[in-house]
This record gives C-alpha cells, sequence and structure tokens, in this order.
C-alpha cells in the first residue's frame, strides 16, 4: 500500500514539473536573456510617446532607445504624435489601457501632460521623461540635457569671442517660443551676456522648422542689416539661419546654435557658424530605456540623470563628424 502511494506521488510530482515548463497557447519570440529582462520573468513592454520624428535630433533618440531595447530583451512601443499634445496625451492612455510596464515620455508640452503622468503613475506604472522636463514630482527620473547650463555654456564661449574682437555687437535670436527647452537654452544664454559691454540682443523671432526659420533670418538681416551673430536654439532653426545667409551671400554674420547635423558641420568648416553645442541623442534613448527598465524591476533612480554636451566649433567638428 505505502509503495503504490509513494508512486502515485512521484507521478503528481512529475506532472506538476511539466506543467511549470509550459504555459500552454502561443509563445513570444524568443528574447535574449539580460539583465534587464531576466528569461525566467514576462517580457517588458515599454510605451513610448515621443515628440516628433521629423527631425534628426529625435529620430536619433528613438535610435537609441531601439537599440537598448533590442539588447535588454524588451518589447517597443512607440507613438509619434508630431508635436500634437492631445494626441501624445491620447496615446499614453492608450498605453494604460494596454497595461504596458514602463512609459518613456519626451513631451510635446511640458506642462500640458502633467495630468496623464500622475493618472499613469497612480496606477503603478514607472514614467521616464527624456529631453523635457516634466514638472511633476511622481515622474521616476529625467534624462536628457541640461538645457539652461547649455545655453550658459554656449553663451560664454561667445562672450570670450566678443570680449578679444573688442567690438560692439548685435545678436538676433530664432527660437520656438512654445517649447520649454528651448526657453531654457535661451534663458542660460542671456544670463550669461547680460553684462558683457556693447552687446544687443534683439527681440526673439519665431523660428522651428527650416523654411519658418528661413524666412525669419531674412527679414532679420533686412531689418538689421548689421547683425554680428544669429542665436538659433534648435537643428532646424540653425538649416533655416544658414540656407538665408547663403541666399544672401552674407558672410559676416555668424551663427550659434544648438544640434549639430552634417550640413551644420560643413557650415562650422566654411566659418559660417561660430560654435554650437551638440547633445548626445542616442545615449539620451539608450539611458532612458535602461532607466525604464530598472523602474519597472522596483529601482529607485535619481530624480536627474543628466547627459553631457559638447561645444562643437572648427577646432573639434572634424573628430565627430567626418568630411
Amino acid at each position: 500500500m505505502v509503495k503504490k502511494v509513494s508512486l502515485l506521488a512521484m507521478a503528481a510530482l512529475v506532472s506538476i514539473m511539466a506543467g511549470c515548463g509550459s504555459t500552454g497557447g502561443e509563445q513570444p519570440a524568443a528574447q535574449t536573456p539580460s539583465a534587464g529582462a531576466p528569461a525566467d520573468k514576462k517580457e517588458i513592454t515599454i510605451g513610448v510617446s515621443t515628440a516628433t520624428l521629423r527631425h534628426q535630433f529625435f529620430i536619433d533618440i528613438d535610435n537609441g532607445m531601439k537599440k537598448a531595447a533590442e539588447e535588454a530583451g524588451v518589447k517597443l512601443l512607440v507613438n509619434d504624435p508630431n508635436l500634437d499634445l492631445a494626441k501624445q496625451v491620447s496615446a499614453v492612455e492608450d498605453y494604460m489601457q494596454k497595461g504596458v510596464d514602463g512609459l518613456i515620455l519626451l513631451a510635446v508640452d511640458n506642462a500640458g501632460v502633467v495630468p496623464v503622468v500622475e493618472e499613469a503613475k497612480d496606477k503603478g506604472i514607472p514614467v521616464i521623461t527624456a529631453d523635457s522636463v516634466v514638472p511633476s514630482d511622481k515622474v521616476d527620473t529625467f534624462i536628457g540635457t541640461e538645457n539652461y547650463e547649455a545655453g550658459k555654456q554656449l553663451g560664454e564661449h561667445l562672450k570670450k569671442q566678443i570680449e578679444a574682437n573688442g567690438k560692439d555687437v548685435k545678436i538676433a535670436v530664432v527660437t520656438h517660443v512654445q517649447s520649454f527647452v528651448q526657453k531654457e537654452r535661451l534663458n542660460g544664454f542671456k544670463e550669461v551676456l547680460a553684462d558683457a559691454k556693447g552687446v544687443e540682443i534683439l527681440n526673439d523671432q519665431p523660428g522651428y522648422d527650416r523654411e519658418k526659420s528661413m524666412a525669419t533670418v531674412e527679414n532679420i538681416l533686412q531689418a538689421n542689416p548689421d547683425v554680428d551673430y544669429i542665436y538659433a536654439t534648435a537643428e532646424n532653426s540653425v538649416l533655416g539661419a544658414l540656407a538665408a545667409l547663403e541666399s544672401a551671400n552674407n558672410t559676416k554674420t555668424k551663427i550659434v546654435g544648438f544640434d549639430v547635423t552634417p550640413e551644420a558641420a560643413e557650415g562650422i568648416r566654411n566659418d559660417k557658424i561660430l560654435a554650437m553645442i551638440q547633445q548626445q541623442p542616442e545615449k539620451i534613448g539608450e539611458e532612458a530605456v535602461k532607466a525604464a527598465i530598472e523602474a519597472i524591476n522596483g529601482k529607485q533612480l535619481e530624480k536627474n540623470i543628466s547627459i553631457p554636451v559638447i561645444l562643437m566649433d572648427k577646432s573639434n567638428v572634424d573628430e565627430y563628424f567626418k568630411k
């Protein structure tokens, strides 16, 4: 009798062990095991809402996120609201309904996304913000450039140039006034130059995409033919300003700005652009995914993870952009 019970117990144990190795039904695609997504845990899904994928900077962030997600073996869902706040909010709401494990948000409007960010966090979903700071203590961490400090760094570089030349100068500004990030870059820049002698900064002018920025700079040059510098606070405003100067055959006015592209790098080599701040967008994307995985796994994150910038001018442009 004892022998019979023992045999039945062993059979039951084998059955239970076999059941642990299979859930039945369809299986998710195999993922490479990693520290971020262990093989014995369910697949991690991260919902991403970027700002736009129409600009190289955000494309590079997206590439960095995809690279890190592939390496970690996690699933990435990406939404592009193309600078539309309502679409971004809707995307986050959709991610909540889908039950994603974490969120990465590149805010279109940093204040406008606060309610949906806090709703997600209240549902237990970790929220990582990148590029633009979202003013909520419920955000797990921000990853990106310290834009105010980067603006100051560029301003210091220009200030030294102005002081070395010893002449009064006039600076025009082309910026996207709705962008919190660009406001930070502009405020840091202006702070440094506020006490500089002989420096006049003209009123801010609108420019975000290349065409609008080109038209804005053309108008600036007509109204202020003696302008010495143009401060363009983003990638496409730099390229629009460059196109306007080339169209006008203007070799006197120089550009300073943010986010170097191959075209802008050529402008640095040709002395049309004095200096630019280069962010590290791919690294921002990579670190955002890594942070999301850590938060999903229960790790407490620092509230601010700063990614260093590079001040690029003629002395070092070839180190980063090959001819």
